[in-house]
């Protein structure tokens, strides 16, 4: 299957997918997300890959959503995508599909890895950093929060303390203190990023292919158990939350490079 948004190789028993809109940082739009639904769907049903790094072209990882007039409005014809609630439904559908994918998955974060790219990386089962790469979750500076079910996510990497200090503050961080929090496995020089990828990829394909796999099952299962709580919830929550002025200002103030002006009022 031929992607416009994503460069898909595959080698033997590993594929490489690479986000591919570097003029706007790898931002996921609707296209990208469904094209990458449609890649989970292929490479779960591709035997011979056992192994698959994500990553982003350019300087890179992903920067988030994009939130531009024209993405969203790209979106809002899409029958599956049509409003907020839809979108949040399709949001914890892609996550827990990532997630789940039979294959070991491993995100090579170059670059800027923030709000939804954060998620990507989050639901692969290693992350490994180039001394570069920045993360952070800025969507209370839009006036939302952390959705798609990716709060709990990161809670589970990073704990209940950091994942607030992460979520309330937007600040980033760089790659040595995503490091000492949990948020990677490891960080290299730039240039070793995709090796030491491989080299991961190598080390776990000397174990038993069954034993990887149910491992993988097995550890996702009981770090993940009150996932489903969210589901029906969240996007109701969503939805409320869009129809305030905080998201129409937060966006705004995002689009036009300006600090937004939240009301005190609660």
């Amino acid at each position: 299957m031929k992607y416009q948004t994503l460069l898909v190789k595959k080698s033997g028993n590993m594929a490489t997918v690479t986000l591919n809109r570097p003029e706007i940082l790898n931002a996921l739009n609707a296209q990208m997300m469904l094209e990458l639904k449609d890649l989970f769907a292929e490479i779960r049903a591709d035997q011979n890959t056992r192994f698959v790094i994500f990553t982003g072209a350019g300087r890179a990882f992903s920067c988030g959503v994009e939130f531009t007039k024209k993405a969203v409005d790209e979106r809002y014809v899409r029958p599956e995508l049509a409003n907020e609630r839809l979108w949040q439904l399709f949001g914890h559908d892609f996550m827990h599909t990532m997630e789940s994918l039979e294959q070991v998955t491993i995100a090579a974060i170059n670059g800027a890895c923030v709000g939804a790219g954060l998620c990507l990386a989050m639901n692969c089962d290693f992350r490994i950093a180039s001394k570069n790469a920045i993360f952070g979750v800025p969507e209370a500076n839009l006036g939302i929060f952390y959705t798609w079910g990716a709060t709990p996510r990161l809670v589970a990497l990073v704990g209940p303390a950091k994942a607030k200090e992460l979520v309330m503050t937007g600040d980033n961080i760089g790659a040595r203190e995503a490091l000492s929090i949990g948020l990677v496995n490891k960080v290299v020089p730039s240039e070793q990023l995709m090796s030491s990828c491989k080299e991961l990829v190598n080390k776990i394909a000397a174990k038993g292919p069954l034993a990887i796999r149910i491992s993988k099952k097995i550890i996702n299962a009981a770090s993940l158990a009150k996932m489903a709580d969210l589901y029906p919830c969240e996007p109701e929550l969503v939805e409320r939350l869009m129809l305030s002025k905080e998201v129409e200002e937060g966006v705004q103030a995002f689009i036009k490079k300006r600090p937004p002006q939240f009301s005190d009022r609660k």
